[in-house]
């Protein structure tokens, strides 16, 4: 196989960049070979712009068409993920699903069911995982530069989004079409580099003042509280109705700390564990411990989504490992889940999360946002 022939399902926004990426040759190992658009101005650009594309209407016309591609990217609104991908299992074909699978977990397993019978690959479209700033913190965490981890802090106002935005499709910024707000969809990249550099936490408490900055029902603020084994706390904060972005994130280690701020990253070391300083120091503060800094500065990423469409290629011809395994949804969708249910409650939710007692309260938000 010199090339993986691809179907894409889903050409809105995010669909039509990885389509024009795809035909427009920027992608090693992908080939576009079909395009499923259930709306007619989208049929309309993918009859303009990709030339020797088959242009489908719905799925069953797209699987009449089987043997022309080896793969489907989903790039559709989140609640349709589950039912598209399991279906493209079933089908034989390699899956790259844009993020997230689903907006609960019972629908990410759901997927992971079908990926596991098909033995085919499953890959999700986290790119920031690709980010040289979040691949440098993982190798000083990997190699122990900071110490055993005590605290971690997040806030990340970097993702404003406009009125404009919001009403710019029918299921955006709504439970009964996208499943939740800033935490499921911007947020879910910044939980996802969460797990994929701390792991999973024990619990997670939040504070979600819903419709904070927009006349809807589902979140542009959220702070999460989250606890770990030993201790360990993480404080995440995210906000999309900030104008003034911050992007921060703060590690703090019992020999040192990592600040990311932007693309600059401070990594500050003491020269000894602080645990057995304060033990044995006879001095009544800090003063007794040295420094040593360390500064990285990173340029903005580029190519990221190219980066991931290749790996997905190689994947699929040479068993390369998905950057993003789509197994790894499961768990970041813990985390949101966790995050609302704790909010809609009030409490600290333990994990793993009770599905369905989750999924009978996101129904009473569908249906309260329809009757609205």
């Amino acid at each position: 196989m010199e090339k993986v022939r691809c179907a894409i399902i889903g050409v809105g926004t995010m669909g039509k960049k990885y389509a024009l990426m795809i035909s427009g040759g920027q992608v090693k190992g992908l080939s576009l070979a079909a395009v499923c658009c259930r709306g007619e101005s989208s049929a309309r650009w993918a009859a303009e712009n990709l030339k020797g594309a088959v242009i489908c209407r719905n799925e069953a016309e797209l699987y009449g068409h089987t043997q022309l591609f080896d793969a489907v990217l989903v790039v559709t609104p989140h609640k349709s993920h589950p039912a598209i991908a399991v279906r493209a299992f079933e089908e034989g074909k390699h899956i790259m699903c844009d993020k997230p699978a689903g907006v609960t977990v019972s629908d990410a397993q759901a997927i992971d069911c079908a990926a596991r019978a098909s033995g085919k690959v499953y890959a999700m479209m986290c790119h920031q995982r690709t980010y040289p700033h979040y691949i440098k913190i993982k190798q000083l965490l990997s190699g122990g530069e900071i110490g055993q981890i005590k605290r971690i802090n997040l806030e990340n106002s970097g993702f404003f989004r406009t009125k404009f935005y919001h009403r710019s499709a029918n299921w955006r910024s709504s439970w009964t079409g996208e499943g939740g707000g800033a935490l499921i969809n911007q947020g879910y990249h910044l939980l996802d580099m969460w797990r994929f550099l701390f792991g999973m936490p024990l619990s997670v408490y939040a504070d979600i003042p819903f419709g904070k900055y927009n006349d809807f029902a589902v979140d542009d603020e959220a702070t999460l509280l989250m606890d770990y084994p030993g201790k360990t706390t993480g404080t995440f904060i995210i906000s999309t109705g900030e104008g003034c972005p911050t992007e921060r994130l703060e590690i703090v280690g019992t020999r040192g700390k990592i600040l990311l701020d932007g693309y600059r990253l401070t990594v500050t070391k003491t020269d000894c564990d602080v645990r057995e300083y304060a033990a044995a120091a006879q001095v009544n503060s800090s003063e007794g411990l040295k420094y040593s800094t360390e500064e990285f500065t990173f340029a903005p990423p580029e190519n990221a989504y190219i980066t991931m469409l290749e790996n997905f290629a190689n994947a699929v011809m040479y068993g390369e490992k998905p950057i993003a395994d789509g197994f790894d949804g499961a768990d970041t969708l813990s985390l949101i889940n966790a995050a609302y249910l704790s909010a809609w409650q009030g409490n600290k939710i333990t994990l793993p999360v009770d599905m369905g007692e989750y999924i009978a309260l996101l129904h009473e938000r569908e249906s309260a946002e329809k009757h609205n």
